[in-house]
């Protein structure tokens, strides 16, 4: 027993010693410091930092990607390299530091804060700031020790310290963990003018007309088609000045942006010799470059018009667009108001050709209630974009399918009961409630396209202001609720419709079939929206309606069985909903296959390729287009596939790109906007004689387009003697 007690004392005491090493050795290896591509994030709830690099050790290269990231909780900001009227930007002292050449640091372009009257820049829940560290040794491990003093900030303002130890080992540079969070730091780094495709026009000091002190700081930039998206200036070299935001014009004519900032307590000699330092942010995008003011006056704004011949060509646009083809299919509503006028008492007709040009005033102003709305959140806008929503096809499809019934006397439209005694009206008053409804109707269903001078009315508002948004929407409203409007006030007028008789039993008949017609047009772009399914699902549900109203109308169906039936309907139509994808699956490839049959001339739409063409001595003709655009329809059908201009079209120097913006697409939307345009039809003709392109008027004429093509396609130097003879 004695010596297996010894053999087992022996065993203990050997696992022992090795517990013992193993834990001392542990103690020795964490007093070391940290082979990794990161470090421990240091601070608290509210910001914290890390050091971290791209790779895991040092390989052969001269340079390591290494990055200060900085964590902030919500609504707490920090600082960028010039902080502005308070606080403290991030800075990094390398002492201690093995194998270090140099270290820089890179900022990205900041935001602008603005906190008891102090504006400040910096960064929002977080950044990370690039550094390139140069070696001394390439082949040699890396040592980083770091000291980092940076400040947070948002209701108060809090200082943090930050000591990190990180080293890299000798070896092949194998990227780490970290590796794309620092590449993509790198891209928010500021580039150069002409990376972003802008050039630098001027930078101009001119006296402020308001003001005795005041100075205007205006930086003209040529952005070509460069889409400016919500564009800032941040200025470094003012004494002791943080400028505040911008105020941006644009000149849609020039293609040019001026960024004027208000300085005050500057001299204009004095601003004149300082050179100072731009960093320009356009979205994702951002530039920095360093100009020195001249004192002058700026150039002139194409947009520096007059805001009443904007509103006068708003006024002209709105009357146009009543005889337009988009205006097609509500034509039908708009002459049975006349046909019902005629046979009215004076009064009443007048009233109700005034609740006609309510309604399409109204609705012009939801519009650019909703327009508006919409460019506050950011959002893409444009003349039409609800025809790009399948709910607003369906609605509307629906809306006109009832109008239809309506005037087949299967549906009886009647002002409801707690509306008819809000406004103290009996259900005899429903007309002018019909009529408003025809008015908005009419105007949601022709906003499907674009009329002469709409266009340029809507592409100015669009860029403005609130204010001006709705005034220029105001009058394109009054313009077209023009007719109805001179109607009610010179009521002779109706003396040229015929007298009220049997025919208007037959015209109500062709009228709902027309409106009908437009039912099915709306399906039809559901198809081109959504799927061919749905709009199947769309058209057997509008056809159920029609019938179930028939039965109602013909066989006097008490209200209870009426609603048996519809129940009786919606589940039929869920089965059908179900079913259908199965059976349509086979119509939907052979569709798919026609749809991909190399059967046109057009290409997909790719701007990038255009300067390559033009390069190569094409022409290159652009079509952005829509379903839901009649007259794009009728440019098409009457220019673009008629000849001359379909024989020009398939030429070999010829080009066609067609872009299809029936549905929302980021790229097509940014496309107008680069032409100040936000609605469809938009043709464009690019050539040696015309790298910017040239853009069409929205109706096309064959003898046009034929002109403009030889105008792309003649040499700069030709153009300009064409021009100068003029």
């Amino acid at each position: 027993m004695g010596i297996e007690t010894m053999f087992l004392r022996a065993k203990i005491s050997r696992l022992v010693a090795f517990v013992l090493l193993v834990f001392l050795g542990g103690l020795i290896t964490s007093a070391l410091p940290a082979h990794a591509a990161a470090t421990s994030w240091v601070g608290d709830a509210n910001a914290s930092a890390r050091l971290i690099t791209a790779v895991q050790a040092t390989g052969s290269a001269g340079q390591i990607d290494v990055a200060l990231q900085i964590q902030l909780a919500p609504g707490w900001h920090a600082y960028w390299h010039s902080p502005g009227d308070a606080g403290i930007p991030p800075s990094i002292d390398w002492s201690g530091s093995q194998n270090v050449q140099s270290a820089q640091l890179y900022w990205p372009a900041p935001k602008r804060f603005l906190l008891d009257g102090l504006i400040t820049q910096g960064y929002e829940n977080g950044v990370v700031l690039p550094i390139a560290v140069a070696l001394d040794q390439p082949d040699q491990p890396l040592v980083l020790h770091t000291l980092v003093h940076y400040a947070a900030c948002k209701d108060i303002c809090v200082p943090y310290t930050a000591l990190f130890t990180l080293q890299l080992p000798t070896g092949i540079a194998l990227p780490g963990p970290e590796a794309p969070l620092i590449s993509q730091a790198w891209t928010t780094i500021p580039g150069s003018l002409f990376n972003a495709g802008i050039s630098l026009s001027s930078v101009i000091i001119s006296k402020e007309p308001s003001s005795v002190a005041g100075l205007i700081l205006s930086v003209v930039l040529d952005t070509g088609r460069t889409v400016l998206s919500k564009p800032d200036l941040f200025v470094e070299g003012i004494p002791a000045a943080t400028p505040a935001a911008p105020h941006i014009q644009f000149d849609p004519q020039n293609h040019r942006a001026v960024l004027s900032i208000l300085l005050t307590r500057q001299t204009p000699t004095a601003m004149a010799s300082t050179p100072l330092q731009f960093t320009f942010e356009n979205g994702a995008q951002a530039a920095s470059f360093t100009a020195t003011p001249t004192i002058g006056p700026l150039p002139r704004m194409s947009t520096e018009s007059n805001d009443a011949l904007i509103l006068l060509i708003a006024l002209l646009g709105g009357s146009i667009l009543n005889v337009m083809p988009c205006v097609l299919p509500v034509l039908s509503l708009k002459l049975f108001s006349l046909a019902q006028a005629r046979g009215n008492e004076r009064t009443q007709f007048r009233l109700n050709f005034l609740a006609t040009a309510a309604g399409v005033i109204s609705s012009f102003i939801v519009i650019a209630f909703v327009l508006v709305f919409l460019k506050a959140a950011g959002a893409a806008i444009g003349w039409g974009i609800q025809f790009q929503q399948p709910w607003f096809l369906g609605l509307m499809a629906v809306l006109t399918t009832l109008f239809a019934a309506s005037l087949w006397e299967w549906l009886p439209i009647t002002m409801p009961g707690f509306a008819g005694q809000a406004v103290n009206t009996s259900k005899s008053h429903h007309p002018r409630v019909t009529a408003f409804i025809t008015g908005a109707l009419a105007t949601i269903l022709a906003t499907s396209c674009t009329a002469p001078f709409v266009g340029t009315a809507v592409g100015f508002a669009l860029a403005r202001d609130p204010l001006t948004i709705f005034g220029i929407f105001l009058a394109l409203g009054i313009g077209m609720a023009f007719p109805y409007l001179a109607v009610a006030a010179v009521p002779w007028l109706l003396r040229f419709m015929p007298k009220p008789g049997a025919w208007m039993i037959n015209v109500r008949i062709i009228l709902g079939f027309a409106l009908l017609a437009t039912s099915i047009w709306l399906i039809s772009i559901i198809t081109a929206v959504v799927s061919p399914h749905a709009a199947l699902i769309a058209g057997g549900l509008l056809s159920a309606i029609l019938l179930l109203l028939l039965i109602r109308h013909r066989c006097n169906v008490s209200r209870v069985i009426f609603r048996r039936m519809m129940a009786a309907f919606t589940i039929g139509l869920a089965i059908t909903a179900t079913i259908m994808p199965s059976l349509m699956q086979q119509a939907i490839v052979k569709l798919g296959q026609a749809d991909t049959a190399p059967s046109t001339i057009w290409q997909p739409f790719d701007p990038a390729r255009i300067a390559g063409l033009i390069g190569q001595h094409k022409l290159v003709f652009v079509d952005v287009t829509a379903a839901w655009c009649l007259v794009c329809k009728v440019n098409a059908l009457a220019v673009l596939d008629r000849d001359p201009v379909a024989t020009q079209l398939r030429a070999s120097n010829v080009v066609t790109m067609r872009a299809d913006w029936t549905r929302p697409s980021v790229i097509i939307t940014a496309y107008l906007e680069s032409f100040h345009r936000y609605g469809v039809p938009l043709d464009v003709i690019y050539g040696p004689g015309a790298p910017s392109g040239i853009v069409l008027p929205s109706l096309l004429t064959s003898g046009l387009v034929m002109q403009e093509f030889q105008r792309a396609a003649a040499p700069p130097s030709k153009q300009n003697q064409a021009e100068v003879t003029k």
